[in-house]
């Protein structure tokens, strides 16, 4: 996820970059972003409750 939107990008527009993304391998939007703050941050509580 950080490929496509890097650490620098604001969640407003990590979410426009991975929306493409997140639709062309059939996850939802969310669990893309939640996977983007636990890369950033590596805190597990950001994956509460998706199923990656």
């Amino acid at each position: 996820m950080l490929e496509v939107a890097p650490a620098y990008l604001s969640d407003t527009d990590a979410a426009d970059v991975l929306a493409l993304l997140c639709e062309e391998i059939g996850e939802e939007l969310d669990h893309g972003l939640a996977a983007r703050r636990y890369a950033i941050t590596s805190d597990r509580r950001a994956l509460h409750g998706t199923v990656l």
